[in-house]
């Protein structure tokens, strides 16, 4: 039998605290859609911008999404497409998702800074495979109660 080859792929997506209220952040957790405008810009050197990212990434991808980092709220996996014609209009794109888990319990991160941690300044952002250790270390044990392996990866990290 032939071993599966696709393994999930994992997400920051920062709501922003200068663009969100708390109120906003808790609305978005219960209508399951999440935000991002489509001009944020790329990260560093990166050739695609973060609004194109959010776009692009495939339905059945999993985030975690922030409030700056005032705090993690969830862990989510997109169940849709995006949406141009968003009800924040102004260039704003919603996505639905699927609530995995949420925070336990909701606090500020206070590990290492990379990118994709909810204490850099990124609102999209894809962890990077060489990375997945770190995340399950920092984000998903710590924030979620899972591992790697409750995603059916092993031997990643």
């Amino acid at each position: 039998m032939a071993e599966d080859t696709w393994l999930p792929r994992f997400w920051k997506l920062s709501q922003g605290a200068q663009e969100f209220t708390e109120k906003e952040i808790l609305q978005s957790i219960e209508t399951r859609f999440v935000y991002v405008h489509s001009t944020t810009a790329p990260k560093g050197g990166a050739g695609i911008s973060q609004g194109r990212m959010f776009m692009e990434a495939p339905i059945g991808d999993y985030f975690y999404l922030t409030h700056g980092n005032k705090g993690i709220y969830l862990l989510g996996q997109f169940s849709g497409p995006p949406n141009i014609f968003c009800a924040w209009g102004g260039g704003w794109v919603d996505r639905p998702f699927r609530l995995i888990r949420l925070a336990e319990p909701i606090k500020p991160y206070k590990g290492p800074k990379k990118w994709w941690t909810p204490n850099e300044n990124s609102t999209f952002v894809r962890i990077p495979d060489e990375d997945l250790g770190l995340f399950e270390e920092c984000i998903l044990i710590p924030h979620f109660r899972v591992a790697l392996k409750d995603f059916g990866i092993r031997n990643r990290v």
